[in-house]
């Protein structure tokens, strides 16, 4: 009996296995996806793509606007009238931090593996947040009837 303990307990398994993943919740596909580096790593590349575009943006002529419509005993500085008409977005952003570019796709990368994480952990709490749910609902419907809040 010990010999075909083995080979049943096997075949038990490969025949649960469809009911198994059948019973996978439905928000573990997006944790298997936010958790897949590839994934990862192409949001990375469509959020960095974006960023590069808005750093191509235009924005002296609106600086320079913004500054004539500042009233003169509201100026602090005049940081806006410095800012050359014909700057880009890009072109601010790296006066302050020359390694703008790439100190921001770090930080993309980071928050990419940080929704991994969170998915995860927000996953494995919705079964109580869903039983939690339950409850107040039929507590909710169990309510005594009152006619005066109808």
């Amino acid at each position: 009996m010990r010999r075909l303990a083995l080979p049943i307990f096997a075949c038990a398994l490969i025949l649960a296995g469809p009911t198994l993943a059948a019973e996978r919740p439905p928000e573990a596909e997006i944790v298997d996806k936010l958790n897949d580096p590839v994934f990862q790593d192409d949001m990375v590349a469509t959020m960095s793509g974006l960023m590069r575009a808005m750093m191509d943006l235009p924005v002296g002529e609106f600086a320079a606007a913004i500054d004539k419509a500042i009233p003169e005993d509201m100026r602090g500085d005049d940081e806006l009238a410095d800012i050359d008409p014909d700057a880009t977005l890009g072109e601010l952003t790296r006066r302050d931090d020359p390694d703008f570019e790439r100190n921001m796709e770090d930080k993309m990368r980071q928050s990419a593996m940080m929704m991994g994480i969170f998915a995860s952990e927000f996953g494995a709490l919705l079964p109580k947040l869903r039983s939690l749910g339950e409850r107040m609902k039929d507590r909710l419907d169990n309510l005594p009837q009152d006619d005066r809040f109808e």
